[in-house]
């Protein structure tokens, strides 16, 4: 029995922009946390770095998702942890709506962890 599910993107080619717009990229998590039928619970963390670049992190009932951005490499780093499987396609469907939101190329993957 698996206690946790940690599902990680890797986005690159993104709009720096984009990644240190803290509404956009709360807004992508968000959207990321409905479509795996997650609950947040209202808490969360942000910090802005100087002169660029953002982490975030939210709170879940079922665990938490983060995101640290890095605009002047037009990289970020998604990673959600969570104690239930979201649905079948969410890695693929993930991929695609962080690759619109945020613009370039994201790539995903789980990791079980027993």
């Amino acid at each position: 029995m698996h206690r946790n599910h940690v599902y990680v993107f890797d986005v690159a080619a993104a709009r720096p922009a984009t990644l240190d717009d803290a509404d956009v990229v709360r807004t992508a998590l968000l959207d990321l946390v409905a479509d795996a039928g997650l609950h947040p619970v209202g808490a969360e963390a942000l910090h802005r770095f100087t002169p660029q670049g953002l982490s975030l992190a939210i709170l879940l009932a079922e665990s938490h998702v983060a995101v640290h951005t890095w605009p002047e490499h037009a990289t970020a780093y998604v990673t959600l942890t969570t104690c239930r499987r979201p649905p079948d396609g969410f890695v693929e469907r993930t991929r695609a709506a962080l690759a619109d939101a945020l613009g370039g190329d994201v790539v995903g993957r789980m990791m079980d962890d027993a």
